[in-house]
């Protein structure tokens, strides 16, 4: 690969996607039969004998035994030929030339999805490469390799690796990349802040499609902003956007669900939420984040009403939100026993009414107990001084 090339799908995150949705109920994925053809053509196509044989055991998936013996001996032919063109290189051509075969053999065992080989192989062709962008690229390639098996350690170790090298000196693009690939981490352990913030960086410099389309990643941009960003920042900085303008109205309900908020719309915010989560849910990077997401979003849908009022009548808020007045009674009474939300239920009058935080009293407690922590401290400091 040279400087100038682009980052190929290697490994094709695509294919993890379908065997994600094979993990799900057959409400979420009605045509499982379907989604399983496409990932054995896939396994098919790019010969992933080692991914092959790891998700019929995880799966409980019977192998084909002929399928098996052909992905074999596809296997065995290509690495023969890739040690030999490896064994030329050493004897008879350059140092470009054997770092040219090195990779070729790392980027085999990545695409054949057989992980631990591929790391090795990488670290290996890594020491024979001298080019800062070149480096970069096998980096991100462990980086995907990581995301592609939910290996956070080994995604977080090349970030990290991955930062010192631009540092060095990486250009403007491999920059963006590295910020679009450290988003989807962030998503992963979910620091949605940290997301939303890289996400919006990069919304009109997006050129890591070897991660996912712009689609997916104006979805995931709109996802992470709604939850973190305050509503001046959503105006000026999603809604608006040219780029999110572009593209928003082809992805089912995302217009609807970005807009209906700021506009305090909040059946159809409701509406929307409950028809996206669907997709929250089929989704790898959000799916283990679905319940707490649209728990924070639908918080996130109270308090923006509640600011509005000093009271309001159940009745009324039930209305707002297109639902019963036992369900919003339920709802505030869960959020507001767990501190999320500043109000209270006056039960008899049917009416909610807010409590705003006073801010020089939760500062005062937090100094107290701060100061309660340093004591502790100092007294077993002490101690061990003494002792």
């Amino acid at each position: 690969m040279t400087e100038e090339e682009p980052i190929v799908k290697l490994p094709n995150l695509e294919y993890a996607q379908l065997r994600f949705l094979l993990t799900l109920n057959d409400e979420l994925v009605p045509n499982k039969e379907e989604v399983k053809k496409q990932l054995i053509d896939a396994i098919r196509k790019d010969k992933m004998l080692p991914y092959y044989k790891q998700i019929s055991e995880h799966m409980q998936l019977s192998m084909d035994p002929q399928f098996v013996q052909e992905l074999t001996a596809e296997n065995e032919k290509e690495l023969a030929a890739l040690d030999a063109k490896i064994k030329d290189a050493e004897e008879n051509l350059g140092e470009s030339e054997i770092r040219e075969a090195y990779l070729a053999k790392a980027d085999f065992f990545c695409r054949i999805g057989d992980k631990e080989t591929a790391v090795s192989a990488y670290r290996v062709t890594y020491e024979k490469t001298v080019a800062l962008g070149q480096r970069l690229d096998i980096v991100f390639t462990l980086i995907r390799l990581g995301l592609f098996f939910k290996d956070t350690d080994l995604v977080v170790r090349n970030i990290e690796k991955a930062k010192t090298l631009v540092e060095e000196g990486g250009d403007w693009d491999r920059r963006n990349r590295l910020k679009t690939y450290e988003a989807i981490h962030l998503l992963n352990i979910r620091d949605f802040k940290g997301s939303a913030d890289l996400l919006h960086d990069t919304l009109a410099t997006f050129s890591s499609y070897e991660l996912f389309s712009y689609n997916t990643f104006v979805k995931y941009l709109v996802f992470m902003a709604m939850v973190s960003f305050d509503r001046v920042k959503i105006k000026s900085g999603v809604i608006d956007s040219p780029e999110v303008l572009q593209v928003v109205h082809e992805i089912p309900g995302l217009s609807q669900y970005l807009n209906s908020l700021y506009n305090s719309d909040y059946a159809q915010f409701f509406q929307a939420l409950a028809a996206l989560s669907t997709d929250i849910k089929k989704d790898r990077f959000l799916a283990p984040h679905a319940r707490f997401y649209v728990r924070e979003m639908r918080i996130a849908a109270y308090s923006q009403l509640l600011e509005s009022y000093s009271s309001v009548r159940l009745e009324s808020m039930g209305k707002a939100f297109g639902v019963s007045t036992e369900f919003i009674d339920h709802e505030l009474a869960r959020f507001i026993a767990a501190n999320r939300l500043h109000c209270k239920i006056d039960k008899v009058g049917g009416i909610v009414e807010t409590t705003r935080p006073d801010a020089k009293n939760a500062q005062y407690q937090s100094t107290i107990k701060q100061g309660d922590l340093l004591l502790n401290r100092i007294q077993k400091l002490s101690r061990v001084i003494h002792l």
